[in-house]
């Protein structure tokens, strides 16, 4: 299985958290990393903004979406990753 990350992302308007695309066997996947996943992941950047929060740890998302890949958590062309799964 090929995963790729493209290097961008952005900040969902609606939710605050982050977005960002994957590209995995040639379809692409849009994950979003819930505000709840941003702050703790690493609570001492709790009161940091969104954009610093995950560019600190975009490695640690990634692997968390490269393995809800491989295990099939997949949902209509979306992963979700909140704070449940970076604890």
């Amino acid at each position: 299985m090929a995963i790729e990350f493209p290097d961008i992302h952005a900040t969902d308007p609606d939710t605050f958290g982050i977005t960002f695309p994957i590209d995995s066997d040639g379809e692409r996947i849009l994950c979003l990393v819930t505000t709840d996943a941003l702050q703790d992941i690493n609570p001492s950047n709790a009161t940091d903004t969104p954009e610093n929060q995950f560019n600190d740890n975009k490695y640690s998302f990634q692997s968390i979406a490269e393995q809800k890949i491989q295990t099939g958590e997949v949902a209509n062309g979306r992963i979700f990753i909140d704070g449940k799964d970076v604890r």
